[in-house]
């Protein structure tokens, strides 16, 4: 753990830290917290902002789950609005890891991820799906 944290761009743990990490099993479940930022405007919900709060045992991480502003209200800052207010809650509860994944054909979302101080890693990201006959 600490040659690899390094190559990553978060806050670094101590040798101590790492020990007390690994000296500690992870609870076999753990659970999280869902919370719904929205924008209203005009009387309705014109956006909104759902993220996750977990900690896997490795402390509390975030992720935004999902960014929506309604076709008649986007190019109003509105999106901008709720991710600042994300990155502001992740900072409250002194998240120490938070992510959001989108496409890179999505150059709208993803200008609106770094305006907000979401950052490229360079880390690969492999998923699995279940897939018929596998």
């Amino acid at each position: 753990m600490l040659t690899e944290q390094p190559h990553y761009d978060h806050p670094q743990l101590s040798e101590q830290e790492v020990e007390h990490d690994v000296a500690n099993a992870p609870a076999a479940r753990f659970s999280g917290e869902n919370v719904i930022l929205a924008a209203r405007a005009a009387g309705k919900v014109v956006g909104l902002c759902w993220c996750v709060l977990f900690n896997p045992g490795t402390g509390l991480e975030g992720e935004v789950a999902e960014v929506y502003v309604d076709p008649g209200f986007r190019s109003q800052g509105i999106g901008g609005q709720l991710l600042s207010r994300a990155v502001q809650l992740f900072r409250q509860r002194n998240v120490t890891f938070a992510a959001v994944w989108t496409r890179e054909s999505n150059p709208q979302a993803v200008r609106l991820y770094e305006e907000a101080g979401f950052r490229r890693t360079e880390q690969l990201v492999l998923t699995w799906l279940p897939l018929p006959g596998r």
